[in-house]
């Protein structure tokens, strides 16, 4: 028999020298073994993408790809707190002065350090109506943007500006080579072009209309350049071939699935779905500059005829949450959150009523109703909806068309670019949607309700309404902010341009093989694939 202390002397000199070996090799002992994985993760888009910019980064297929390649100043954290990135530190020095400590060890993609000329270029290439990008209204309020120090950035505003904390962490706040940007030229975000920034995944091509690979940046100046070698972007625009892809295991990933197939989504044990609360809402908007929904008494009798609680038991589901009188879910309630929930909670309620709606509409001489058009996009859900909208309607004797549209057209029509032979928006009623850019209650206020503001789709347009949001915008007291959004908020209420239908979810559905994709209602901003990994 062999010297049993002998024996185990020798399996722990095997064991250490194991673990030096694995050390040697750069491999954290707790990372799984890659030999025997694939190096792809794929996610599947339900779009091209716009450009590979940031310049253009805004929306739901551009961002998850873009956000792999350049970084901002700032960013988001899972709670839509605001963390350092690029920036390593910041402050706001007075109502007009932001400044922002850079970090020294940036590197971009192709090895060559980042300087602060390249982030003063990428933010006023931003702002330079020459470039117009999507994000430019972002620096309407920037009077000037300086190097104050070796590493320090100074912004200073030309009017006080509550949200403009938030713009270093969109895409409106990522930064690129200076020089590659440049010597790019028009070709810069093309195929061609390409893009380099500093996030942990490089350009590698782009096949319009097919997919999008990316490689790991091994230039990486963060800790954690991601785990798989490649991520591919396959662009899937039929929402059933896109599913039966993440079932089959031709996609790992599928971003914002279709709404009218999760609950498919969510029967399957092979996938897992990850949600949050969202800043969006989807709404009606009645075009106000048209008889006669210049009438508030109309527009609330359209309000009072459509039962909200059938559409959402019967159609919406999952998709999303019930709606309420306000523009947006609690998730935007970010600024005295127990002061919104009593407003909320006071807000006059929705209430369905045949017999009153017919009153309101023959106390606004139309007692025998009238013919309209709802505009919609080539949306299944949104139609199923407008098919109720169009039933319910019926019943006070409004006679509905449903128009369908191509997303182009839809976008279009939304921001007031198509008009008709009179000068205003060519549309009687149009199903759309919005979603807060920042975690601020005015995120969503703003847009639909500022009179001029072509992402007013009702072009609603009171003037005390206007100057409430003005005002509130250039406050730095919360509770003086909000008391001009309550006040704001009556006034709406009670002229009713838009009906909010639900609040959606927002949702992303993996493999259950892959864990590390966080979803929460910053994620256009803050979706980021350099942290997927085997889920064992």
């Amino acid at each position: 028999m062999k010297n049993p202390k002998r024996l185990l002397a020798l399996l722990l000199s095997v064991a250490m020298l194991a673990v030096l070996l694995s050390a040697c090799s750069g491999k954290k002992t707790d990372e799984p073994d890659k030999s025997t994985e694939k190096d792809t993760f794929v996610v599947a888009l339900d779009s091209d993408i716009v450009k590979l910019d940031p310049a253009f980064a805004y929306d739901f297929t551009t961002n998850p790809v873009v956000n792999q390649i350049t970084q901002g100043l700032l960013t988001f954290d899972e709670d839509n707190q605001l963390q350092p990135l690029l920036a390593s530190s910041w402050e706001q020095v007075d109502e007009l002065t932001y400044v922002y400590q850079i970090r020294n060890d940036v590197r971009f993609s192709d090895g060559s350090p980042m300087t602060m000329d390249d982030v003063i270029f990428s933010m006023e290439r931003i702002a330079d109506p020459d470039t117009a990008s999507y994000l430019g209204w972002m620096y309407d309020n920037v009077a000037s943007i300086e190097q104050t120090g070796e590493w320090e950035l100074t912004v200073t505003l030309s009017v006080p500006d509550a949200t403009w904390q938030y713009i270093p962490a969109t895409t409106a706040g990522h930064v690129i080579s200076r020089k590659h940007a440049e010597s790019a030229g028009d070709k810069l975000g093309t195929p061609d072009g390409g893009l380099i920034g500093t996030g942990p995944y490089v350009y590698v091509s782009w096949q319009n209309g097919d997919s999008i690979t990316l490689a790991r940046n091994e230039n990486y100046w963060g800790e954690d350049a991601g785990y798989y070698d490649n991520i591919i972007f396959k662009i899937i625009t039929e929402d059933t071939t896109r599913v039966t892809a993440l079932q089959s295991g031709d996609v790992d990933c599928t971003v914002a699935p279709p709404e009218s197939m999760l609950d498919v989504l969510l029967a399957d044990e092979n996938i897992v779905m990850t949600s949050s609360s969202g800043f969006g809402v989807t709404f009606l908007a009645f075009n106000t500059e048209r008889t006669p929904f210049d009438n508030a008494d109309v527009r609330n009798a359209i309000y009072t005829a459509i039962d909200l609680d059938t559409i959402y038991e019967t159609l919406i589901g999952k998709a999303g949450e019930p709606s309420t009188p306000l523009p947006s879910s609690s998730a935007l309630f970010t600024l005295e959150a127990e002061r919104w929930n009593d407003y909320l909670a006071s807000a006059p309620a929705h209430t369905y009523d045949v017999e009153a709606a017919r009153q309101l509409l023959a106390d606004a001489g139309y007692a025998d109703g009238f013919d309209c058009t709802i505009t919609i996009s080539d949306n299944s859900l949104r139609e199923s909806i407008a098919l109720a909208i169009q039933e319910q309607l019926a019943q006070v004797g409004i006679n509905v068309s449903i128009l369908k549209v191509s997303t182009d057209e839809h976008t279009a029509y939304q921001f007031g670019d198509i008009l008709d032979a009179d000068g205003v928006r060519d549309y009687d009623m149009i199903m759309a949607g919005w979603e807060a850019d920042f975690p601020d209650p005015s995120g969503n206020l703003t847009p639909l309700f500022q009179g001029g503001n072509s992402s007013n789709t009702a072009a609603y347009n009171n003037q005390e309404v206007t100057d409430l949001i003005n005002r509130q915008a250039q406050s730095s007291d919360v509770t003086e902010r909000n008391d001009m959004m309550f006040r704001a908020l009556d006034i709406i209420i009670a002229d009713t341009p838009y009906i909010f239908i639900y609040y959606p979810v927002k949702n992303i559905a993996m493999n259950k093989n892959y864990t590390g994709v966080t979803m929460n209602a910053s994620w256009i901003w803050n979706i980021h694939f350099q942290d997927v990994r085997p889920a064992a």
